[in-house]
């Protein structure tokens, strides 16, 4: 069910992708590129319409914590962890060549044994380090993982009436929180500020889905629904465009957001939907999250290839070779993210989740 929103999440990634590519063709890039940081406040939305469907009945009809816990650590650990030593020898080699006279930075400012165990234990994307660090996306994964421990105490007591209201008035204070007094005029914050980033658009997902409680696109013939989709596709690339005028762009943006959620959630589908539901598109969003978390050492390696083997500065724009560059990348962090999907990411959630459900079976039975 929903799997259009997981196509939706892997066009999301791509953009991120794009947005962290070290190759362009002129400097700004693109609005919609040098923008596109914002994808990953869609990333949120879509987490909170995914747990209000997948466990907010199970919290109040009496999932243990300890279970809940568990299921949403195999969801998201495996792969960080994976992924955080893989930068381990990427690191201490760039520290090696760099103290032995072949240039670049010291790495161990941002990536030190401090910021590797707060990586390790996710908490990094909390506000306890001075900067990124590692595998520098996670920090979402870090919000997001404790942003579930905050539904969970929710839904077992602010808001176990299940009221519309509620993860509206939540996503409200926590946006007013952020533009009223910490960013007035972007959204990028990280490692700092991110757990507030993520718990607004987290709970305007759980309000998304409550909100199909009130009403839907379901009925809506095709040829309307497609229109309706055209423009929630239309309003993300204008406001995500213009998302640097100020927070009330940004808002707009964040809202597009909840728009497109909201309308490709339906059961019926127009011709974006045709597009989402394509094979490749789809497997693109199954492999969203393994696209996200490996996009930055394969970016960066290619990054060092250009800087220190061929003497190309990759910091500078190169003009139209950036397309085909960025789409032979675009092409290997796919390839790869299959493989981390289906041999650390599926494998890691699927041994939790059967642990998870023998341990509940058992006490069952006995």
């Amino acid at each position: 069910m929903f799997t259009r929103l997981e196509s939706l999440r892997g066009l999301a990634a791509i953009m991120v992708v794009l947005y962290h590519s070290p190759f362009f063709i002129e400097q700004p890039s693109p609005a919609l590129i040098s923008n596109s940081y914002l994808f990953v406040d869609l990333f949120f939305v879509l987490s909170g319409f995914v747990m209000a469907y997948a466990y907010g009945d199970k919290i109040r009809g009496g999932m243990g914590f300890g279970q809940y816990l568990a299921l949403r650590l195999g969801r998201l650990y495996p792969l960080h962890f994976f992924t955080l030593m893989l930068w381990v020898p990427y690191i201490l080699i760039k520290q090696y060549l760099y103290e032995s006279g072949f240039g670049g930075t010291s790495q161990l400012d941002e990536n030190n044994l401090f910021t590797f165990i707060s990586n390790l234990f996710l908490v990094h994307g909390l506000g306890i380090n001075d900067t990124l660090s590692w595998n520098q996306p996670s920090w979402s994964i870090s919000t997001e993982f404790f942003a579930y421990i905050v539904f969970f105490a929710t839904a077992i007591t602010l808001d176990r009436g299940q009221k519309l209201w509620v993860p509206l008035g939540l996503s409200v204070v926590l946006y007013g929180i952020i533009f009223l007094a910490i960013q007035p005029d972007q959204l990028k914050i990280t490692y700092d500020h991110g757990f507030i980033r993520c718990l607004a658009a987290f709970y305007l997902g759980v309000f998304v889905y409550r909100l199909r409680a009130v009403g839907t696109l379901d009925r809506l013939p095709s040829g309307r629904l497609s229109v309706v989709e055209v423009f929630a596709m239309a309003a993300i690339i204008v406001t995500v465009s213009a998302s640097d005028s100020g927070y009330p762009v940004i808002i707009m943006a964040i809202l597009s957001f909840a728009l497109a959620v909201f309308v490709f959630a339906t059961r019926g589908g127009g011709m974006i939907s045709r597009v989402l539901d394509a094979e490749l598109v789809r497997k693109i969003g199954v492999w969203s999250f393994s696209i996200y978390m490996t996009h930055r050492l394969i970016q960066f390696g290619v990054s060092n290839v250009f800087e220190f083997v061929l003497d190309i500065d990759p910091s500078s724009p190169i003009g139209w070779p950036s397309l085909p560059l960025n789409l032979a990348m675009l092409i290997v962090i796919i390839g790869f993210s299959r493989y981390t999907y289906e041999w650390v990411e599926k494998p890691g959630r699927d041994w939790v989740k059967n642990r998870v459900q023998g341990r509940s079976l058992q006490r069952t039975t006995t």
